[in-house]
């Protein structure tokens, strides 16, 4: 997906989508889904994510993802662990969910907060 564009305070906004896979610096290097809105992620300093793991818990709160999203291995987005990700953690997109994806990861945040 190539490199982002970085200015003085990290990644350029623009360069940074809801959709689109990251490796972060977060407790360790690890992808994340930017959950954040399109308008808002283009002015924000900062993003809400959703972490991707390898851990599987096959609980209504994971959502699939692969190879075809950017993710080495058969992983889940984490919806119970949504975090506020600086856009200097930012490292670099490794690729982008299917819009069928992210409508399910939009139903397992809404069961993740309880607002289903």
């Amino acid at each position: 997906m190539g490199k982002p564009v970085r200015g003085r305070r990290g990644v350029t906004p623009a360069s940074v989508r809801r959709g689109d896979v990251w490796l972060a610096r977060l407790d360790k290097i690890r992808p994340l889904v930017v959950l954040t809105r399109d308008p808002l992620a283009s002015i924000l300093n900062a993003v809400v994510a959703a972490p991707i793991t390898s851990t599987v818990r096959n609980v209504s709160t994971e959502v699939a993802v692969g190879p075809e999203d950017g993710v080495r291995l058969r992983s889940v987005a984490n919806l119970d662990n949504v975090q506020l990700v600086a856009r200097s953690r930012l490292m670099r997109r490794v690729g982008r969910v299917k819009p069928t994806t992210m409508r399910a990861m939009c139903e397992a945040l809404a069961i993740a907060v309880d607002c289903g």
